[in-house]
């Protein structure tokens, strides 16, 4: 692989990739995919990371290392510029948020030091925030030295990018997506990955013009530190937010080639519990959107399949347990029929032939669609926290009855801890329909209230129905001292 690093306004790691297999070999080596970390789009995220909401939202901005506290003490003396009162944005503004934080990637300094639009890309429609701040960014820029600034941490920049580019899995994820779709892309298409360490929350896949598109993603903490050892788990786990992005580039016109079989065969509003950013909202109305997105996430659990074997199962139920929190709610029902259809495909078969099977099983299985869920208790319970506590709890439908279920203690802060209940340690029984499990367990007598979580990250051992179909993630119940 040869790779040139090249340091200007925008800093870039070029890389091309080589293949072995058949015809696909001429668009593997010629594709190249480009890893940015733009100077405008830096400065966006600062600006963002410096106004009230990116300091105070958890989620937003990355918080809490050592360039985040170094962008705080440098920017210090214009904390009170008008500009981030302007972009103080919020949950709500989502859509304001991200086209500012994106839509500065169409913008590039002129000889006056000034940014001025270079070409028309604008994120979602209808939202154009960074044009309609320029002046106050670049009053901005000029009276906080953000070019110096930027001039000096380019050292940073470019090892950020040299981590991201090895630990990323980037040759796997495209020849994987090019054999199992087809190439999507021309030879003179281009591919960008834009960087910035302060993305936490909301990666987005774009088409920058005819021939270019640009994910822009969330980088893992270890890229980010020299203290912090990769693993396997760390590096499957992380892949998932660039792999569900770029995936989305052959899924998506593979969905449209099959699109009279997908209205048909495919009912969103019965896969879609209220996905959409706005209460209330779905994810769209066609179905396709809707359908891709469970493709694009049960795709990656089969990219797992192929390079993390070990661990698939852990890591890819981790992302159903996200999926599902977001609406998509049955997306480890999904995913595991997918893996099953692959598994069982006959030689020369893609994941692109199995479109029609993947929807023949949706057509049957949407027609008793269920989500269980926990009935009794139905908010809290009251009893005494002995050395050992009888649990009973009662589903709305019938449970796969598991040797093992993993729930998570918590009491506030002060306790978070993963036990995983068995009959041998705590007498756990299933009701012989499958409709009620009972188990006991130690509470700490030293606390008035806890809680018992099931089906969120970590869960090793789900709470899941005969169909399939895990309950609600984050589901819990309260338990009372009395």
């Amino acid at each position: 692989m040869n790779i040139k690093i090249i340091v200007s306004l925008v800093i870039t790691v070029l890389f091309t990739f080589s293949c072995e297999k058949g015809k696909t070999t001429n668009a593997k080596n010629k594709n190249i995919i480009q890893i940015e970390y733009p100077e405008s789009y830096e400065l966006a995220n600062i600006i963002l990371a410096l106004t009230e909401y990116g300091k105070t939202d958890k989620w937003e901005v990355r918080q809490g290392f050592d360039y985040y506290d170094k962008v705080q003490e440098y920017f210090k003396s214009v904390n009170k510029h008008p500009l981030l009162d302007s972009v103080n944005y919020s949950r709500e503004r989502w859509e304001e948020y991200l086209s500012f934080r994106t839509d500065s990637y169409a913008f590039m300094f002129n000889e006056n030091n000034r940014l001025k639009r270079k070409f028309n890309f604008y994120t979602n429609r209808g939202f154009h925030p960074f044009d309609n701040h320029l002046d106050l960014i670049n009053d901005f820029i000029q009276k906080s030295n953000f070019r110096v600034f930027f001039e000096q941490n380019k050292d940073y920049y470019i090892s950020v990018s040299d981590k991201y580019k090895k630990t990323q899995y980037l040759n796997e994820m495209r020849e994987f997506l090019i054999d199992e779709f087809g190439e999507q892309y021309s030879d003179d298409e281009k591919y960008n990955i834009v960087l910035s360490p302060f993305v936490y929350r909301m990666n987005c896949h774009r088409d920058i013009d005819s021939t270019t598109v640009a994910d822009f993603i969330t980088i893992p903490n270890y890229v980010l530190s020299d203290t912090i050892v990769t693993n396997k788990k760390d590096i499957a786990t992380s892949i998932h937010n660039l792999f569900t992005e770029m995936d989305h580039g052959y899924v998506n016109p593979t969905t449209s080639q099959w699109q009279n079989l997908v209205t048909k065969k495919f009912n969103a509003q019965l896969w879609d519990n209220k996905s959409g950013y706005n209460e209330g909202e779905g994810y769209d109305d066609s179905g396709n959107a809707t359908f891709n997105e469970y493709m694009t996430w049960a795709v990656y659990d089969i990219f797992l399949q192929k390079y993390f074997p070990n661990i698939v199962d852990e890591v890819g139920l981790n992302w159903s347990f996200q999926n599902d929190s977001r609406g998509f709610e049955y997306s480890q029902l999904f995913t595991q029929q997918l893996l099953t259809l692959y598994n069982q495909k006959k030689d020369g078969e893609t994941l692109k032939d199995l479109y029609p099977n993947i929807l023949d099983w949706t057509s049957e299985i949407q027609k008793s669609l269920s989500k269980p869920k926990i009935i009794s208790p139905k908010d809290s319970i009251s009893i005494n926290f002995s050395e050992k506590t009888k649990v009973a709890i009662t589903f709305s439908e019938r449970m796969k009855k598991s040797d093992t279920i993993t729930t998570i203690l918590q009491n506030g802060k002060k306790i978070r801890k993963f036990i995983d209940l068995n009959s041998l340690d705590n007498n756990l029984n299933w009701s012989e329909n499958g409709m009620t499990v009972e188990f006991e367990i130690s509470l700490p007598s030293n606390h008035n209230l806890c809680y018992l979580q099931f089906n969120w990250w970590g869960t090793k051992h789900p709470l899941i129905s005969e169909k399939g179909i895990l309950i609600k993630s984050g589901t819990y119940f309260k338990i009372v001292n009395e």
